[in-house]
């Protein structure tokens, strides 16, 4: 097709050697073929001659070394971004997947709103769609803070390069929802597709999954707390104001879920964040138990 941008696909890998083929298999069948896959390695393992051995041999995958091991996503997103050669940029994890038809249906929305997110689509253990952040929108819609902040959900939005400013902030947990809180202070939409393009699995060793997850997620808000006090990332009033409200609500969340932990509730966030309608419920399942 003329005139289509060039778009780099960025996929922070860590331990990604039993999914990151699944996850580049879904690239190469996307409809949309003008294409670049960044994949920033932390933790010292050749994808390329990994994804070579299972038959996968392309020339728009590249890969660059963070020089670490265990970094963090923030930092493998930011070294992935030196070798990317689009005017638009896309996120991808190495264990998740794009549906086929995903970056033809964003493209066009990044283009002419600057950021486009999808309605991620959510996949358990057994890989069947289980949840949606916005399962009631069936039309194109706009994001808020609130929509950013509060699902909890991560999106993975495809924008223009020009919107990335200083890429992604290091911190334990939620670099991706800092991230996007930044996007949409820099540009007046962000588009989402109601389709849930981006499927998203849980998987045994993400942070939400773990038994410590507690640690880390106190960890995060603290730090995030600390940033946004000081004034750090490019946010406008408002959304600086509400990211300061959820971090803190989600703090004392992260208490009542250790508690869970504690009693034997739930086995690990995610588990506590579904039964308890992400702390909607709290009162109401203690009530129960």
């Amino acid at each position: 097709m003329v005139n289509q941008p060039l778009v780099s696909i960025i996929i922070p890998a860590y331990r990604a050697e039993n999914t990151i083929a699944f996850t580049v298999r879904s690239v190469l069948a996307q409809t949309y073929d003008h294409w670049q896959v960044a994949i920033g390695v932390d933790d010292q393992v050749d994808y390329l001659q990994l994804l070579a051995e299972q038959g996968i041999n392309d020339p728009r995958l590249k890969q660059v070394f963070t020089g670490g091991i265990g970094s963090g996503e923030a930092i493998a997103r930011n070294k992935a971004v030196s070798i990317c050669d689009g005017d638009i940029l896309a996120n991808l994890d190495a264990d998740d997947a794009f549906a086929s038809d995903r970056l033809e249906k964003l493209v066009p929305l990044a283009e002419k709103y600057g950021v486009a997110i999808d309605n991620t689509g959510v996949y358990n253990s057994e890989l069947v769609l289980y949840k949606q952040p916005f399962p009631q929108r069936q039309a194109l819609n706009f994001a808020t803070a609130a929509d950013i902040l509060s699902p909890r959900i991560p999106f993975f939005p495809v924008f223009q390069r020009q919107l990335l400013g200083d890429g992604w902030t290091k911190v334990p947990f939620a670099a991706d929802v800092l991230f996007n809180l930044e996007l949409l202070s820099r540009t007046e939409k962000v588009a989402i597709h109601p389709e849930p393009l981006y499927r998203y699995y849980k998987r045994d060793n993400s942070i939400t999954q773990s038994a410590n997850a507690f640690e880390t997620a106190e960890k995060a808000y603290l730090t995030i707390l600390s940033l946004l006090d000081e004034g750090a990332l490019t946010l406008t009033d408002a959304i600086r104001q509400a990211a300061r409200q959820e971090f803190s609500e989600n703090l004392a969340l992260n208490k009542v879920f250790r508690r869970y932990m504690e009693e034997g509730r739930c086995q690990n966030l995610e588990q506590f964040l579904d039964m308890t309608n992400n702390g909607q419920k709290i009162e109401f399942v203690s009530n129960l138990n």
